[in-house]
């Protein structure tokens, strides 16, 4: 955890304390006592969306190493790999002309030793060259005989899987990584959090990326 982690508790425990006082200030009819604690909630918490704000605008864009691993608590998703496939091959993503169509490669892991995880608002899109994005074109897709796995789907301690999904891009465009999202909350309200509000999301680079 980060200073802003714990700032962001300690925030949330501020909140609860004002909001008892100034209740109970209120049934002994201590307004004055209601108007010191409110204008410090107010106050606070000003300065506290300022901050994050400051910071969202301000700080650099993260960007990881090519094929790193990023981790929410103990789930975790590597940018595997990028090629370029046939839009015969995936048949479910719209013709569109002076397009390509992308399979990505994401790998989804876990380092818990006991606690099996779960992602149920992960999203993956993909980046290219130009700062644009791209969402999927088609649903997950399937390797080999096995059924497709998914950016929720449970894994156990220590397991891993791999995920595939279509993305269609311009065909003079290139990918050059992943931006996932693990869900806009808390991180949406914590300073300094990639996923913090305003704040441009992390970039995972592909380990691999085919450019043929």
């Amino acid at each position: 955890m980060t200073l802003f982690d714990f700032l962001f508790l300690a925030s949330i425990l501020l909140f609860v304390i004002c909001v008892l006082l100034i209740l109970i200030s209120a049934a002994r009819a201590r307004f004055d006592r209601v108007g010191w604690w409110s204008r410090l909630l107010v106050s606070y918490f000003a300065a506290y969306a300022l901050l994050l704000l400051i910071t969202s605008l301000f700080s650099p864009r993260r960007v990881y190493a090519p094929g790193e691993r990023r981790c929410w608590d103990d789930w975790c998703a590597t940018a595997v790999r990028a090629v370029p496939a046939e839009a015969s091959a995936i048949p479910v993503c719209p013709a569109t002309p002076n397009s390509r169509v992308w399979l990505a490669e994401i790998e989804v892991s876990s380092p818990a030793k006991r606690v099996r995880q779960r992602a149920l608002d992960a999203r993956a899109a993909i980046e290219d060259q130009h700062g644009s994005r791209y969402s999927p074109c088609a649903g997950w897709l399937t390797q080999g005989t096995t059924p497709p796995h998914t950016l929720s789907d449970p894994l156990g301690p220590g397991e891993s899987f791999s995920v595939f999904l279509p993305f269609q891009l311009p065909a003079d465009r290139q990918p050059v990584g992943m931006v996932l999202q693990h869900g806009a909350s808390p991180g949406l309200l914590i300073i300094g959090d990639d996923s913090s509000f305003l704040h441009r999301r992390a970039l995972q680079p592909f380990a691999t990326l085919s450019r043929n």
